[in-house]
C-alpha cells in the first residue's frame, strides 16, 4: 500500500480541518471528552472498547456501550458529592475496566482525571493531591493501604471494599445505585481534561493540566505515527499511570473507535508473548526497556514464530540500532522510534503511516502541527518544541 508523501501532509497541516472531521463537539464552542472517545461509537452494541486480562486469571471485555452506561454512573455519583467540571478525579488503580470506568466517567462530568501510578508511596501520592486539590479517588484492597497513610487524603472509593477496613464506599455497589443516563457536561479546547505530573527528573514532579484541544495532537500520533488501522489489533503496553499509557493507550485509540487492551500482569518475555498470541495483535507499542528485556530473553521466542506483528512502536528513550535489527529479524516487522514529554505529547517521529527516508538512531521528523529545532546554546545542545501539541490555537 502507498503511504501518503510526509513533506505534503506536513506542510497541508490544518487543525481546523482536523478539528472538523474528528470530533463531534467544537474545542470553540464546547465539547466532551467522554462523547469523543466513548459516546460517538456506542451505537453499536458490539462495538469493543477494552479488552483486559484479569490480575487472578481469565480475561474479559467492555464494549463501548457498556462503558458510556457505567462512566454516566460514575458521573452522577461524582454529581451528587457536588464534583464536576474542573475538579481532578485521581485513580490509583491496576489496567483493569474500573480504571477506564472511572476515566471516562470523570470525562463525562466536565471533571479532569488525575492518573496515579500503582508504584507510589504515600509520600508521592500525597505531593499530588496537595497540589491538584484532588477531590475524590478510587483505589482496590491492594493499594489503599497507601492512602491512609496519606494526609489530608481526598475522599476514597474502594473497588471490592468489603476487603478493607473501614466505612469505605465500594465502587460497584456506588455505580448500581445511580442512574446510567448523565448528560454529558461540556468544557472548551482550553480547558483541561487531564491532570497529569511529570516523571521528575528535574527537580520534584511539575503539574501539567492538559487541555481538551490536545484530542488532536493525540490524533495525528495514532494516525501518523503508530499507523493504527481498521483491521489492527492494538496493544501499547505503557501504565495509563504515565503520560504515555494515559495519551496512548486510552484516549488516543478510543478517540478512533479502537479497542485497547490491559494487562494487569508483571512485564515479562513469557507474558507478553502469550498476550500478543492469545489476541492476535498486529500493531505494537512499549518502552525500549521492554524491547530490550524480549531481545535479552531471545531464547523465550521459538526460532521461525511468526507472532503476526505488522508493525511496532517505541517511545521512552532513544531506540538502538541492535534493538531495530533484532525486532525486524525476530519480529518480521519494522519498529520506528517516537519522541514526546508529557508536557507536549509526541512531537517528533519515525512515522510508520507516512512515507519518508528513515535513520536508524534518530528520533525521526516533527509532527504534523509542531516545529521541533536544534538550537545550539554556550556548546550545548538543546532541543526545542515550537508549537507544541495543545498550543496550536
Amino acid at each position: 500500500m502507498s503511504l501518503p508523501e510526509y513533506q505534503s501532509v506536513y506542510d497541508n497541516f490544518d487543525p481546523a480541518s482536523l478539528e472538523a472531521e474528528i470530533l463531534e463537539g467544537s474545542l470553540s464552542d464546547g465539547l466532551n471528552v467522554c462523547t469523543e472517545i466513548c459516546d460517538k461509537w456506542a451505537d453499536d452494541p458490539q462495538r469493543v472498547a477494552l479488552y483486559y486480562e484479569k490480575a487472578d486469571g481469565g480475561s474479559g471485555k467492555l464494549t463501548f456501550a457498556e462503558l458510556k452506561e457505567k462512566s454516566a454512573r460514575f458521573a452522577n455519583y461524582l454529581a451528587s458529592r457536588g464534583i464536576g467540571k474542573g475538579d481532578r478525579v485521581a485513580a490509583l488503580l491496576p489496567r483493569s475496566p474500573e480504571l477506564l470506568i472511572v476515566i471516562a466517567g470523570a470525562l463525562r462530568a466536565g471533571a479532569v482525571y488525575q492518573p496515579l501510578f500503582t508504584a507510589f508511596g504515600p509520600g508521592a501520592i500525597e505531593y499530588r493531591f496537595e497540589r491538584a486539590s484532588t477531590k475524590l479517588v478510587v483505589t482496590d484492597p491492594v493499594n489503599y493501604p497507601k492512602l491512609t497513610e496519606v494526609k489530608d487524603c481526598a475522599p476514597v472509593v474502594c473497588v471490592s471494599a468489603a476487603e478493607v477496613s473501614g466505612d469505605i464506599p465500594d465502587f460497584e455497589k456506588t455505580l448500581a445505585e445511580q442512574s446510567g443516563q448523565f448528560e454529558p457536561v461540556l468544557i472548551k479546547g482550553g480547558d483541561p481534561f487531564l491532570q497529569m505530573f511529570t516523571s521528575g527528573t528535574v527537580g520534584k514532579s511539575k503539574g501539567v493540566a492538559v487541555p481538551a484541544k490536545a484530542l488532536l495532537a493525540f490524533y495525528v500520533y495514532m494516525k501518523y505515527a503508530i499507523d493504527l488501522r481498521d483491521d489492527d489489533v492494538f496493544w501499547n503496553v505503557a501504565d495509563p499511570g504515565w503520560a504515555y499509557g494515559l495519551y496512548y493507550a486510552v484516549v488516543g485509540p478510543l478517540l478512533m473507535g479502537h479497542a485497547t487492551h490491559f494487562n494487569p500482569g508483571a512485564f515479562t518475555p513469557e507474558t507478553t508473548y502469550d498476550m500478543i498470541r492469545k489476541y492476535k495483535i498486529t500493531n505494537l507499542a512499549a518502552a525500549p526497556t521492554a524491547y530490550r528485556l524480549l531481545k535479552a530473553n531471545d531464547h523465550v521466542l521459538p526460532e521461525g514464530e511468526n507472532l503476526g506483528l505488522r508493525v511496532a512502536s517505541s517511545a521512552g528513550e532513544p531506540l538502538n540500532p541492535e534493538v531495530v535489527n533484532w525486532i525486524e529479524r525476530r519480529h518480521f516487522c519494522p519498529v520506528k522510534d517516537h519522541y514526546g514529554q508529557t508536557e507536549t505529547g509526541m512531537t517528533c517521529c519515525n512515522f510508520h503511516g507516512l512515507d519518508h527516508p528513515v535513520r536508524q538512531g534518530s528520533m525521526g521528523y516533527s509532527s504534523p502541527g509542531h516545529k521541533v529545532v536544534a538550537l545550539m546554546k554556550r556548546m550545548k545542545l538543546w532541543a526545542k518544541v515550537r508549537s507544541a501539541s495543545w498550543q496550536w490555537m
